[in-house]
């Protein structure tokens, strides 16, 4: 049948639609999500490294000076040397072990020959233009003199060039003595130390770390600084009050000695309660005599050069120094040929006091100070 124009054909008559190809979708259950697993770190690489642990003491200042121990390593720049060396503030110069020492003329000037003895190479053979000559008094002895030579020696930061006088030092431990010279207005000394002028390692240690691969191995540095706390400063020359005798006396403030010394007149040992005594005189400043009689501690030799050791009774004074107050030790002798009459030892000094000698006087002590307890401590005899 053939349509034309609108005609359609009637509902019923229309072809069929093939739903075999209609797909209905059906809905699904959600299933459950599955967790992700984690992935663990990998552990960092490690490796054994080891850290170094070292102790390094530092030099001290006081008030722009270097602190310098009883004892140190000096070095002579100029010989390419190093010594012992022993400061002494009771000496002026230095001086340095040498032997066989002989003089000569050498283009019309004075020379010395000789051995330097005890360096870091051994005996070095040596020859100096003379730059003078040095009397040592001797008590009972004749006065010996010594060449003079011109060194530079370094101890620290401090280097100067200063007359050394030679001389056989083998009966001292240390080969080279340095004087009052050399420390002047750069050096204060303490006696509790030794070998403090220069950075040190005092102490060094390794242990093993495991640390990542990154780090390496390092050396970790503790800083010691010299202590000098609790300290007094005293000088080159010091008043000294001695209970004992109820006066005050002029003292040389000596390292260079162990024991202190005092001016003793007339000496006489006895025994008392079956122990040994001895009986003396010591000056006052105004010239008079004073009496006294003490136990005696111990006897000491004293080293003498070119002569016997000298035996001396040691007594026990009580004394003060300002705000050092001691009960120490002192050699009996008679110091007529010496300028002052007490002598300070590096052991009096010990745990109490530095020595500044660029200074003299820094404590205040004078007669008009004293208390009627010190004065009246120990009854006394004037001749």
């Amino acid at each position: 049948m053939i349509l034309t124009g609108c005609q359609t054909l009637p509902f019923k008559d229309r072809p069929k639609k093939d739903d075999s190809r209609i797909i209905q979708s059906v809905p699904q259950p959600a299933l459950p999500q599955q967790p992700v697993p984690e992935e663990k770190p990998k552990p960092p690489e490690t490796h054994t490294i080891t850290i170094r642990e070292q102790t390094i003491q530092t030099p001290a200042h006081l008030e722009g000076r270097l602190v310098l121990g009883l004892n140190e390593t000096a070095s002579l720049p100029n010989l390419d040397l190093t010594m012992i060396s022993k400061l002494d503030t009771g000496a002026e110069n230095s001086s340095v072990d040498a032997r066989n020492i002989q003089l000569f003329e050498r283009d019309g000037k004075k020379w010395v020959k000789f051995d330097l003895s005890r360096t870091s190479k051994g005996t070095v053979p040596m020859e100096l233009p003379i730059k003078g000559t040095i009397r040592i008094k001797r008590p009972g002895l004749s006065a010996i003199e010594r060449p003079v030579v011109q060194l530079t020696i370094s101890i620290g930061e401090i280097t100067q060039s200063v007359p050394v006088s030679l001389t056989d030092r083998s009966q001292y431990e240390s080969p080279l003595l340095i004087g009052r010279s050399f420390m002047q207005d750069l050096a204060v000394i303490d006696v509790n130390q030794k070998f403090i002028a220069t950075k040190l390692v005092l102490k060094s240690s390794n242990r093993k770390v495991l640390v990542p691969v990154t780090q390496k191995s390092y050396t970790r540095a503790i800083i010691k600084p010299v202590s000098v706390k609790g300290l007094e400063t005293i000088g080159a020359i010091e008043n000294v009050l001695i209970k004992n005798a109820s006066t005050i006396l002029k003292a040389r403030i000596d390292t260079g000695a162990q024991t202190s010394s005092i001016d003793a007149k007339e000496m006489e040992l006895f025994r008392k309660d079956d122990k040994r005594w001895v009986r003396f005189k010591i000056l006052d400043t105004s010239g008079d005599l004073i009496a006294l009689e003490e136990p005696v501690v111990r006897f000491v030799r004293i080293k003498r050069h070119g002569d016997d050791n000298d035996r001396r009774p040691v007594i026990k004074l009580k004394t003060r120094i300002d705000g050092i107050k001691a009960e120490a030790e002192f050699t009996l002798r008679d110091r007529e040929n010496y300028n002052f009459p007490v002598l300070i030892g590096a052991s009096y000094l010990e745990k109490r006091a530095l020595v500044d000698v660029s200074q003299e006087y820094v404590t205040e002590l004078s007669n008009t100070e004293l208390s009627k307890t010190e004065l009246s401590s120990t009854a006394s005899t004037k001749e």
